[in-house]
């Protein structure tokens, strides 16, 4: 493993959209492109996920990734990406291409649309990663070993032939893994696991990589400082926690009110 691995930043975006919801999962066009300005004008050098596997990493890397794979990465974030060369790794929920969000708690009824097969098929073109987010985006730990293996599996075979590319990474729908749903996981074909500021990561274990979101609520001076080590970037983590912790109530919604767990 590349010895730059465990200090790697893995910054995760979810929508790229003006439009509110009742949650911080967007963050506007306007702030994205100021972002990606921000990376450009500092020498740091997107890669993927692709590239850490065959040890090709630049001075000052880090790694762009999209949760859940809406379309607003691909009408937004993507022409962004393009004017500044930069790669990103996009992770799609297989069961959900063209459809709303509906495994989410939809607070309001706001709903956002995934991507579909055709636009997928054109982010993987343009050089965009295609990772899997399991097959419906269920908690991996509340499932039997027999159903996370058919998520895992049937989400990486059909993103695959979908992107023509072989995916290697797997988003943990939630963040929420162990060790029993990383094995699995590696034995069904994936190199990395990323993980979320609530999940447990073991310093150079490719299967809990540990990233920093993104959200509305971040300034300029905010991301900057999820950039950096020491004191301000403790802080800052310790905020995005606070800010983060009722998405962990969204796993119990889907158990309890939409039922999607035996």
């Amino acid at each position: 493993m590349n010895p730059l691995f465990s200090d790697l930043t893995v910054l995760t975006y979810h929508k790229i959209t003006r439009q509110r919801e009742f949650g911080i999962n967007t963050v506007t066009p306007d702030q994205f492109r100021r972002q990606m300005q921000y990376l450009y004008e500092h020498g740091y050098n997107p890669v993927t996920f692709r590239d850490l596997h065959k040890n090709h990493l630049p001075s000052q890397p880090l790694i762009i990734t999209f949760d859940d794979g809406y379309v607003s990465v691909y009408e937004n974030a993507l022409p962004v990406l393009s004017k500044f060369g930069f790669p990103a790794v996009v992770f799609l929920i297989s069961n959900y291409l063209g459809q709303e969000n509906t495994w989410d708690a939809n607070l309001g009824g706001v709903k956002f649309r995934h991507l579909n097969e055709k636009q997928v098929k054109q982010l993987s073109k343009e050089g965009i990663e295609i990772g899997s987010h399991g097959a419906s985006h269920r908690a991996l730990t509340y499932l039997e070993d027999r159903e996370i293996e058919s998520e895992l599996k049937l989400s990486r075979d059909s993103m695959s032939r979908l992107s023509n590319q072989q995916v290697i990474t797997l988003a943990y729908p939630f963040g929420l893994q162990n060790n029993r749903v990383q094995q699995i996981a590696k034995r069904s074909g994936y190199h990395f696991g990323c993980i979320n500021l609530w999940g447990n990561s073991i310093p150079d274990n490719p299967m809990s990589i540990k990233r920093l979101p993104v959200y509305r609520t971040d300034s300029l001076k905010a991301f900057q400082r999820k950039l950096r080590t020491g004191p301000s970037k403790k802080r800052e983590l310790m905020k995005l926690k606070l800010l983060s912790w009722s998405a962990l109530l969204t796993p119990v919604y889907q158990k309890y009110i939409k039922k999607l767990y035996k």
